[in-house]
């Protein structure tokens, strides 16, 4: 007897996928584009410049409040 390779049904009457070139591309061939990775790096240096002139704000305004509280409590 002789063996067919088995597909199945839906196999037989399908067409080919359009979209087939657009599809993500996942495992070890998924690749990350070069100006990703750079816009990814900008993105990260500005995030962490607004936090530390935000937290360099608070330590400020923290420095100069109890300097001014201690100010009035000798005076």
């Amino acid at each position: 007897m002789l063996s067919t390779p088995r597909r199945p049904i839906s196999r037989l009457f399908a067409q080919r996928d359009p979209l087939a070139k657009h599809r993500a591309v996942t495992g070890l061939g998924a690749r990350i584009r070069w100006w990703q990775r750079v816009g990814s790096l900008i993105g990260v240096a500005i995030v962490i410049g607004i936090m530390g002139v935000l937290l360099a704000g608070c330590v400020g305004l923290i420095v100069i409040g109890g300097r001014v509280l201690l100010d009035v409590l000798v005076s």
